[in-house]
């Protein structure tokens, strides 16, 4: 719960939202009720690819307690969605493409009642062909889950001759690592409450990472005026990425305006697990070389990245995996290509770290093996290779200057932690024979580069807005949302620092529409440093 010290009372500080999170009286917004409320549920594909041939909703509509069912053609706009490219359908009218796309959506008095009208929905299905191996997605005969094919992107990135540059090498580690398919889990799951105003307006309380992209794209799914969506979108019980894009929100929404009251949604765990994004899986395959005193000379790469049933930010995902596939090295040879694919796997998408996790976990394997084969301390090994604070970003971009890096391999290296690692048995633990045979014990240790920011190219702006209340009180608005990062916390401190205040002279508004000005998505490690940046 401490934060850190207080600029000018030295005191250390406790988080702003701290107290409310630790004892339980805070309100997230899957918490949120109305008077008169009714239940939304989804009814979703139990094929995870296959033709919709007929969907019959009168046994459903019929039920008592059942108060609107919807499918594809109650959506009055846009049928698709995704932040940078609307491609997954809303609610299916043709075809499903993994168990867990969305086919119709009910409202009903209770939750139950809804659960049972899903069970009334009659579809029938016409199964196809799976396409659930991404290293044969691409192969001649597959069948096509897209009119443009089972391709998504590719990317390429080359510097130097790699392949001729092997030859210089006196050692050589080549091996496939495979990352495996990983789920947010956060504890609470995606949800919310949509309320139809008296002015035709549409209010929606939902967790979300980017709450203008939310009401942009419930904007083209409604053929509403964005300016009629008011989106609150903090606090959050836990993100990661996995409510960066809409989940529940589009069902919410057209069941409110559908029935006229307000609706709640919250997805139990299995409906979590069915429908929510997952990590990016992926096959990397590098091959590494050295010279003999352990400099590296050349380094290939080929990563396959399984995006699943629709697009979300693949691409987006794949151009960062390609951007740190060379870890934090300099590499004189590099040649590094991407391809992402779909299948019907189910939809991957934005997670933690943003497919650079995958590539730093098989660059540091690679440094491991090149170590015994050199035979040569691994850490040792990771300095002397390290870029240095003026060298330019992997895709030659101008980054900031910074010492990082080698700092932080002092720290390590100065650990007593570390001092002990490879000891056995050491005081207070037990021995590896007292454990269960799947338990080890071990001391690691990895170098990791990440890069801040949307991305090389991508415009990345943001803004805030400052006023003095009435109170007197500095009242500091952005677009953010808190998720669990310490937001509140961050920018109370750097307010504090800009006006030399007390932590009692600040307000701060985030995460509502109608209230804050468009500060970018809260993604990418990018909120405090655009706030930081905006106050200056």
């Amino acid at each position: 719960m401490l934060l850190g010290r207080d600029t000018y009372s030295k005191k250390w500080i406790i988080r702003p939202d701290g107290e409310e999170k630790v004892t339980g009286k805070l309100q997230y917004l899957t918490d949120l009720t109305a008077p008169g409320m009714l239940h939304g549920k989804v009814l979703r594909s139990k094929y995870p690819h296959a033709w919709i041939l007929s969907i019959d909703t009168s046994r459903a509509k019929a039920a008592a307690g059942v108060r609107a069912v919807i499918t594809a053609e109650n959506v009055p706009g846009m049928n698709l969605f995704g932040i940078a490219f609307p491609h997954q359908p809303v609610l299916c009218q043709e075809r499903v493409r993994y168990i867990g796309d969305a086919v119709a959506a009910v409202a009903a008095d209770t939750e139950e009642i809804a659960e049972y009208a899903l069970s009334l929905i009659e579809v029938v299905y016409e199964p196809l062909p799976v396409v659930d191996d991404p290293e044969t997605a691409l192969d001649e005969g597959t069948v096509r889950l897209h009119p443009d094919g089972n391709l998504l992107h590719r990317t390429s990135l080359k510097q130097g001759e790699a392949e001729s540059a092997f030859a210089q090498c006196a050692h050589i580690v080549e091996e496939t690592y495979y990352t495996p398919r990983q789920m947010h889990t956060y504890m609470e799951t995606e949800g919310g409450l949509f309320i139809p105003e008296k002015d035709g307006r549409l209010t929606v309380y939902s967790p979300t990472q980017h709450g203008y992209k939310d009401r942009m794209q419930l904007a083209r799914i409604l053929a509403m005026e964005e300016e009629q969506i008011r989106v609150v979108s903090s606090p959050i019980g836990g993100s990661f990425g996995g409510k960066d894009e809409l989940n529940v929100q589009p069902f919410g929404a057209l069941l409110a305006l559908t029935t006229g009251v307000p609706i709640k949604m919250h997805n139990s765990r299995r409906e979590s697990v069915i429908s929510g994004i997952k990590r990016h899986p992926m096959r990397i395959t590098m091959k590494t070389g050295t010279d003999a005193d352990g400099h590296l000379v050349a380094h290939q790469v080929s990563i396959l990245a399984d995006t699943g049933a629709y697009a979300t930010l693949g691409c987006e995902v794949l151009n960062f995996a390609t951007e740190h596939a060379i870890g934090p090295y300099t590499i004189p040879h590099i040649d590094v290509k991407g391809t992402s694919v779909y299948t019907n796997n189910g939809v991957s998408g934005e997670f933690r770290g943003f497919g650079g996790n995958q590539v730093i976990f098989a660059v540091e394997s690679q440094i491991e093996r090149l170590a015994e084969k050199l035979g040569m301390d691994a850490w040792e090994l990771r300095r002397l290779n390290l870029r240095a604070p003026s060298d330019p970003g992997p895709m030659g971009q101008e980054i900031v200057a910074t010492e990082g890096a080698s700092q932080v391999w002092h720290k390590a290296q100065e650990s007593p932690l570390w001092a002990k690692r490879g000891q056995q048995g050491q005081k207070g633990q037990p021995q590896a024979s007292e454990l269960e045979p799947w338990l080890r014990r071990g001391v690691g240790a990895s170098m990791v580069m990440h890069g801040a920011g949307l991305g090389l190219g991508i415009p990345d702006h943001s803004g805030g807005r400052i006023e003095l209340t009435p109170e007197g009180k500095i009242q500091a608005s952005f677009g953010f949302e808190e998720f669990g990062q310490g937001l509140y916390a961050a920018l109370t401190l750097m307010l504090q620092d800009c006006f030399g205040c007390a932590a009692d002279d600040i307000r701060i508004v985030i995460g509502d529409t109608d209230r804050v000005p468009s500060s970018g998505s809260s993604t990418a490690s990018r909120a405090t440093t655009m706030m930081w940046r905006a106050l200056q």
